[in-house]
């Protein structure tokens, strides 16, 4: 793929998720995503937002936000659908960053210096349902039409903000076809969970997901 064809993709599913899934209250228009913002990263698939290192040096524990899946329904609409939290890719999650990150350290609940993680990976299952009931009256799914050339590409995208005003903090957007990409576990903390290739990581392509 072309260079600006990869950023175009990795620009298209980092707004689309921003679109339907930033935390209710995040603090309206304080950080939109320039385009300049997202910086290829250590490969052609790869892409990174990082604000300044400043930005991530004083929290100290992350909140796991429950997985989201980027699948095509049958009649061709994509959509982004959030997992339950006893899912196994979610506990696979926890348990892979409690064990290679002891650094960061998962938190319950929002609060100061904490970090949300929140995580959407491509699904292969092909019908994955529809978004939980609390999420339905806000008509921001199915995604918006016309972007299937760019979402195709997509492997996962990673953000992170403040567990508590929704502050925009980092992120990251693999697209497939990479080599497998830096693991979570190599516990060098927030720069591993910013430019991991969470689809390998995770090995989802041998295991199609399911949101219940």
């Amino acid at each position: 793929m072309k260079p600006f064809f990869n950023f175009g993709c990795a620009l298209v599913a980092w707004s689309e998720l921003c679109r339907v899934a930033r935390t209710p209250g995040a603090l309206a228009g304080a950080d939109p995503l320039p385009p300049q913002a997202l910086c290829q990263g250590s490969q052609s698939h790869q892409f990174v937002y990082a604000g300044s290192p400043q930005s991530l040096a004083s929290y100290q524990a992350v909140l796991l936000e429950p997985l989201w899946l980027l699948d095509q329904r049958r009649d061709g609409r994509w959509q982004l659908v959030s997992t339950a939290l006893g899912n196994s890719m979610n506990l696979r999650l926890q348990a892979l960053l409690r064990a290679g990150m002891p650094a960061l350290p998962l938190a319950e609940e929002a609060g100061p210096r904490v970090a949300r993680l929140r995580l959407a990976l491509r699904s292969f299952q092909g019908e994955i349902g529809s978004l939980p009931a609390a999420r339905q009256s806000d008509d921001r799914a199915p995604l918006t039409r016309g972007i299937a050339p760019y979402l195709e590409q997509v492997s996962s995208i990673v953000q992170l903000e403040d567990a508590g005003d929704g502050r925009l903090l980092g992120g990251g957007v693999n697209l497939r076809g990479g080599r497998a990409g830096q693991a979570a576990a190599a516990g060098k903390g927030w720069p591993d969970l910013l430019a991991c290739n969470w689809q390998q990581v995770l090995q989802v392509e041998q295991a199609p997901l399911a949101a219940g």
